[in-house]
């Protein structure tokens, strides 16, 4: 397992640290589930700025994923803006997305990976 965090790598001994750290930052609580589904991942569970690059450099290796996609709560700035600077753009605003938090609305943000000269005709449209 390599996923890193500010205190190393993520293990079965420090994901309650993990945890910890999820619960003070933020707005949302993560299951069992979450937290054992990250020891699962792999690769793909890195955190922060290295997370995002990490992803994205895998998925455009990959070479099959056109789009990535993922939720901010609206009054989240400080997220939108670092997720603006990689690319990502606001697509829609999902009503009451979220349960327990207000605002419970979430904006869906989309990073295209192709340019749409790259596919097919009528496949992917330009985000602008």
């Amino acid at each position: 397992m390599k996923c890193i965090f500010p205190l190393g790598d993520v293990t079965p001994h420090n994901i309650k640290q993990l945890k910890r750290l999820n619960q003070v930052i933020f707005p949302v609580s993560y299951n069992d589930k979450f937290y054992k589904d990250v020891l699962e991942v792999g690769e793909l569970a890195k955190l922060g700025t290295k997370m995002l690059n990490h992803v994205l450099n895998i998925c455009e290796k990959d070479g099959t994923f056109d789009n990535i996609y993922l939720h901010v709560q609206i009054s989240n700035e400080s997220a939108i803006d670092f997720y603006q600077k990689f690319g990502f753009e606001i697509i829609e605003t999902k009503k009451n997305y979220y349960k327990r938090i207000e605002p419970a609305d979430a904006h869906v943000l989309q990073k295209s990976l192709r340019s749409p000269s790259a596919a097919p005709s009528g496949e992917l449209q330009k985000a602008e």
